[in-house]
């Protein structure tokens, strides 16, 4: 009985730290822009004010329920989180979006479930950020 309650915690423990994370980063260049509209698909946005010209989008990305880095990577580099944008100059508007639907990811015959969370930092000279999520912050 003793052993049982001595692997109990380290069992739980290696379930909870079972993830793997990572990040990426995109830059973009766009003058004149007043106002961006953010669909990202995520509920996880965050909107911070910075000085300069460069619209900078720090992605971090967490597989739950598996801990393999090198799967991750591989997501990464396949384009699986990459971002696209449209500017419309007549509006001064700027529409960043996923470049790619995500499909169900199945690892081992399983569902992984993956969480995006999105740090955004944006001009002074940026007006409006709309989000398509009611708890994204600035």
């Amino acid at each position: 009985m003793k052993f049982i309650i001595f692997l109990l915690p380290l069992f739980i423990s290696c379930n909870i730290f079972a993830q793997a994370t990572g990040s990426t980063n995109d830059v973009i260049t766009v003058p004149d822009i007043t106002t961006i509209d953010l669909n990202l698909d995520s509920d996880d946005i965050t909107v911070k004010e910075t000085k300069g010209s460069r619209i900078i989008i720090e992605s971090h990305i967490t597989l739950e329920s598996i801990n393999n880095t090198t799967l991750l990577e591989f997501l990464i580099k396949s384009g699986r989180y990459d971002l696209e944008n449209r500017v419309d100059a007549m509006s001064q508007s700027l529409t960043i979006t996923r470049k790619k639907n995500r499909n169900v990811l199945l690892v081992k015959g399983q569902d992984c479930k993956e969480s995006i969370r999105y740090i955004i930092l944006v001009p002074s000279s940026v007006k409006h950020v709309n989000t398509n999520t009611s708890t994204a912050s600035r």
